[in-house]
C-alpha cells in the first residue's frame, strides 16, 4: 500500500529556506583587529572599542591591551562601525568591512582632549590626571579652610600616597597640625620637606616660628 504524501505549504518552505540562509550567513563570520594610538604613535591602553552592525543588530565591546591593540572574532559579515573612547582623548570612529573569511584591519589615532588631557606617563604626576589632582587638592584646602584639620590632613596624605614626590604637601600637613595646636607633629611634618624642595624655605620658616614660640 503506497505511503501517503505529506503536504508542505509554500510559506513553510519559504520560512525553512530563510532560516537556512540566515544560519549559513551567520556562520560566515570574520575577524577584526586593530590598534589605537595617540598622535605621537604611542599605544593607548584600555581604550574602549565598540562595534555596531545595524543589519545584524549586534553590538560588541572590547578594550585595548598594553600594546594598544584589540581583536574581535565571530563578527557577521558586513559593514561594521567602530567607536573608540578613552578618558583624556577625543573619541574617534571608523568602518571595517567584515568578510566570511580573512581578517579586517582598522587603526585609530586619538587626539588629546584639550579640556581634560590624559595623565602624563612620566614625571612627578605620572599616571595622574591634572584635573583629578587639582580636585583632590581643592577638596583638601576646603577642609583646611573650614577648620576640619583632621579631614585636611587625611586628604593631603591621600594625595601624597598617590604622588609621593609632591613633598611640598608636608607644609600643608604641618599647617593643619599647627591649627590643632599639635606642635610636635607639625614640626615633624615641616621637617619631612626635603632640603632641595622649593617649599623647604617655607618649612624652615614655620619651624623657626614654632621653636621661637616654644622658647617664650
Amino acid at each position: 500500500m503506497p505511503r501517503s504524501a505529506v503536504a508542505v505549504s509554500v510559506p513553510v518552505i519559504a520560512s525553512l529556506l530563510l532560516l537556512s540562509f540566515v544560519a549559513v550567513a551567520a556562520a560566515q563570520t570574520g575577524v577584526v583587529t586593530g590598534a589605537v594610538r595617540d598622535i605621537e604613535g604611542e599605544p593607548i591602553v584600555a581604550a574602549e572599542v565598540v562595534g555596531e552592525n545595524t543589519e545584524w543588530q549586534r553590538r560588541v565591546e572590547v578594550t585595548t591591551n598594553d600594546s594598544g591593540r584589540f581583536s574581535i572574532i565571530g563578527l557577521q559579515r558586513g559593514r561594521w562601525l567602530f567607536l573608540v573612547r578613552q578618558r583624556g582623548y577625543e573619541p574617534v570612529q571608523g568602518f571595517a568591512n567584515v568578510r566570511g573569511s580573512g581578517t579586517a584591519r582598522v587603526n585609530f589615532v586619538m587626539e588629546a582632549d584639550p579640556l581634560h588631557p590624559p595623565a602624563p606617563s612620566t614625571g612627578v604626576l605620572a599616571n595622574l590626571r591634572g584635573d583629578e589632582l587639582q580636585e583632590a587638592l581643592d577638596a583638601a584646602d576646603a577642609l583646611y579652610d573650614d577648620g576640619d584639620y583632621d579631614g585636611a590632613i587625611d586628604a593631603y596624605e591621600a594625595v601624597l600616597i598617590t604622588v609621593p614626590r609632591l613633598t611640598a604637601l608636608h607644609v600643608q600637613i604641618g599647617n593643619a597640625y599647627r591649627g590643632k595646636n599639635d606642635t610636635e607633629r607639625a614640626l615633624a611634618a615641616y621637617r619631612a620637606v626635603p632640603a632641595g624642595d622649593p617649599a623647604s624655605v617655607e618649612a624652615r620658616g614655620a619651624i623657626e616660628a614654632l621653636q621661637a614660640g616654644a622658647d617664650r
